[in-house]
């Protein structure tokens, strides 16, 4: 293999790396955690399913950060199905996650949700003053999550309870 690809790997090995400390950072600061987004987890294993029948081809330099870059996406998407509300900002998740300043929300809208077997969960869909839609499912309470953004969401963003018929 040429350099070029050594050093792409090298370069792509710190940006997963990197991603991982980053998501690590922000997630230790959540306080009230969503259910857990499988999907990204499921979609990583694909990936790296595909991507290790290529290490059997590579010379060991390669093959070795190869299979860094394999557990660092991997990481990666594990880290991704984690969101909540943080202490300092919203932890939306996905692959390419991202925290948003609750000074930058321009409205909550709480629904409580009884499932069919019986459990409550509260769908928390927050609108960004982009007009960007970010749902997260809890398990808690209402007057728990209700309670913890006020603490912590500006007293000008409104957060509106909607009632789902059943």
């Amino acid at each position: 293999m040429s350099d070029w690809w050594l050093i792409f790997m090298i370069i792509m090995d710190a940006v997963l790396l990197t991603g991982c400390i980053v998501s690590i950072f922000w997630q230790a600061q959540i306080v009230l955690r969503a259910h857990y987004n499988y999907w990204p987890f499921l979609l990583g294993l694909m990936v790296v399913g595909w991507g290790w029948t290529g290490t059997g081809i590579a010379n060991n330099w390669v093959r070795w950060l190869l299979v860094l870059f394999l557990a660092g996406f991997l990481l990666n998407c594990i880290q991704a199905g984690v969101g909540g509300i943080g202490d300092k900002r919203l932890v939306n998740n996905g692959f390419i996650s991202s925290v948003i300043r609750y000074d930058r929300l321009a409205g909550i809208t709480l629904v409580p949700v009884t499932l069919p077997n019986g459990k409550d969960r509260v769908v928390a869909i927050f609108i960004t003053t982009t007009q960007r839609r970010i749902q997260l499912t809890f398990s808690q309470a209402l007057p728990t999550i209700q309670e913890e953004l006020r603490k912590l969401v500006p007293g000008s963003t409104p957060i509106e309870i909607q009632n789902i018929e059943q």
